[in-house]
């Protein structure tokens, strides 16, 4: 179910200039456009947009227009699903959160993992209708994230990414069950404690869990350890003067979306963690931000790779006990 690169590949810091050069263009475009929507009509649009760009930003690798278009839609349809759900209580919350993490399951659109963030989209707008955002804010924020990447992908050079093979109708339920149950254990685990940062958890189970059975390990191995790397870095950088942190912040950010572009996920976490971290405002020291997240982190790698092993090993019984019915 997955676009991503093989992770078993020796990671290159290489880039090209075409490469870093999109990167920045994009990041400064992004920022310049929610920085806008920011000032003019508010930071519920501005989120609204950026929650969308993030959702997206992986249509831009995608290897059709189809893929874009659908992928669009349904960034919508989430944004306004959790927008809705966001008022009715946690309950609700966690219905919609089972619907769309089951409809993840069945996505044909080129057997990609664009749609990976769904779970986290639904939770991120279900947050900003409990903050007081309105209807038009999603709408209109989620135009402007949407308009962002489509200019970008315009503009780049399409990457063709090799699909995986076809996945079978049981691995697709096993992999909706899956998401589901992980993702509301979460998400009502994390409630229950006051954890403030319930993305972070979320993302990474939904990311790991989302790779080929033969990935898992290794995505969830990379991405444990480049975060530490990442949260280190992060740390020192923080003890600089100002502007450095800024300035490190956005470079970080530039080069992330430079890797990403590149399909190197082990160079992406590693700039990830310090753009999330210096970029997070927190009452807590950086140090204590960073243990967080690679608690957040940590939880959801054993819980994906708890929940692949689960998928694999009752798909295999199944097979076993009625090879013929197994699609």
């Amino acid at each position: 179910m997955s676009d991503a690169p093989r992770e078993h590949a020796a990671p290159s810091p290489r880039l090209s200039l075409r490469q870093l050069l999109s990167a920045v263009v994009l990041v400064a475009v992004a920022a310049a456009v929610l920085g806008g929507a920011q000032e003019l009509i508010g930071p519920n649009t501005a989120t609204s947009g950026y929650l969308t760009i993030l959702f997206l930003l992986s249509v831009v690798r995608g290897s059709s227009w189809r893929t874009r278009i659908l992928s669009t839609v349904w960034s919508f349809a989430v944004a306004l699903l959790g927008f809705t759900v966001g008022g009715l209580g946690l309950w609700v919350t966690l219905i919609a959160l089972v619907v769309v993490s089951l409809l993840q399951g069945f996505v044909t659109v080129g057997e990609t993992v664009l749609l990976t963030r769904s779970p986290v989209n639904l939770l991120a707008f279900a947050a900003l209708a409990q903050g007081g955002a309105e209807l038009w804010h999603v709408l209109l924020g989620s135009v402007i994230g949407a308009a962002v990447i489509w200019a970008f992908a315009a503009i780049a050079r399409e990457r063709h990414v090799p699909l995986p093979h076809g996945t079978s109708t049981a691995e697709r339920i096993g992999y909706g069950i899956a998401t589901a149950a992980g993702s509301v254990l979460i998400v009502a685990a994390g409630n229950a404690i006051g954890f403030l940062h319930l993305g972070w958890a979320l993302l990474s189970f939904c990311i790991i869990l989302s790779v080929g059975a033969d990935e898992r390990a290794a995505r969830g191995f990379l991405r444990v350890v480049w975060s530490v790397v990442g949260a280190i870095l992060a740390m020192l950088v923080s003890l600089l003067p100002a502007p450095i942190p800024t300035i490190a912040a956005a470079a970080c950010a530039v080069l992330c979306v430079a890797y990403v572009s590149a399909g190197n996920y082990a160079y992406f976490m590693l700039f990830l963690t310090p753009t999330i971290l210096l970029t997070t405002a927190t009452e807590h020291s950086m140090l204590v931000l960073g243990l967080l997240r690679l608690e957040a982190l940590g939880v959801a790698t054993v819980l994906a790779l708890l929940s692949g092993f689960l998928i694999t090993a009752v798909i295999a019984r199944v097979r076993r006990a009625r090879p013929g019915d197994v699609a």
